[in-house]
């Protein structure tokens, strides 16, 4: 029997904020970082790469979504294999995700110190890393409340870098800039790419999808969780494949020569200035 005066959290977590939170765990800008490494590995077919993950992550969403409703706890994965597996296994999986979740912040912290660094050279990598790290202990130490709403911002500035990239991109290609053209095949299909190529990145690309997984940890936060929860799981699968699909569309056709990135890691600094740099391409050839 159950102890029904143990300790339990205080429900008041929303559909809405569910879905952020798992959108910011998601961390949508993360293609920018990615993008740069996986396109070589697809010679330009990223869209269909994205495409194939968001399938395989549906899947593994429609997992997440029939579990939370039968264990709406907070443990997860571990609830989830410790219920229904083995109390043992349950046991190596909970140690599994906390390595997950030991692994997943050095990654995205790594991932911002590239990024600014690309935009602020003369800054140390390790300066932004460390801020990083500060603001976000400080951030989950102050509580589940402000961590949403700041999540909540975070999200919808990310949005707001998605929405300036579509518009950007798509006014450079009717000026005639990247492909010139705002509809093409080639970033779905290419006859020239090989199968094995193509699903040797879906991997890479799956890792971008985390995010839908870390909203079951919320169950015990959350209002109505077995309805709520599974909602949430979908849409914010939907939402991202939606983001990273369209992104590396644009970013295709808007720089073609992905091969000619200066550093694959830091590729966004390549993609918001591709225009210019083209440009002074042009302007040097034309002075010669």
């Amino acid at each position: 029997m159950e102890n029904t005066n143990s300790p339990t959290l205080k429900r008041t977590l929303t559909l809405k904020y569910v879905v952020f939170f798992g959108l910011a765990f998601m961390a949508p800008k993360t293609f920018f970082s990615t993008y740069g490494v996986a396109v070589d590995s697809t010679s330009g077919m990223m869209p269909t790469a994205y495409a194939i993950a968001l399938v395989v992550m549906l899947f593994t969403a429609y997992s997440y979504a029939q579990l939370v409703k039968a264990f709406p706890k907070a443990g997860a994965a571990y609830t989830f294999t410790q219920k229904s597996i083995s109390p043992h296994i349950g046991f190596i999986v909970g140690w599994t995700i906390i390595i997950d979740y030991i692994f997943s912040p050095m990654i995205s912290a790594l991932i911002v110190g590239i990024s600014l660094k690309a935009y602020f050279p003369s800054i140390p990598m390790f300066v932004w890393i460390i801020l990083f790290i500060v603001i976000i202990t400080a951030v989950n130490i102050l509580g589940i409340k402000l961590a949403a709403k700041l999540n909540t911002y975070m999200l919808f500035l990310q949005f707001l870098l998605f929405a300036l990239f579509f518009i950007l991109s798509i006014k450079g290609l009717l000026e005639g800039k990247g492909t010139g053209t705002l509809f093409s095949t080639v970033p779905f299909y290419d006859p020239e790419i090989s199968a094995p190529a193509l699903l040797s990145v879906i991997p890479i690309l799956c890792f971008s999808f985390l995010g839908f997984d870390a909203v079951t940890t919320l169950s015990e936060e959350t209002k109505d969780p077995t309805r709520t929860l599974p909602k949430a799981i979908y849409f914010i699968t939907m939402i991202g494949g939606f983001l990273f699909i369209t992104s590396s569309y644009f970013a295709q056709l808007i720089f073609p020569e992905f091969h000619s990135f200066n550093n694959p890691e830091s590729a966004s600094a390549n993609l918001s200035g591709s225009n210019e740099n083209r440009q002074q391409r042009k302007n040097g050839m034309a002075s010669t």
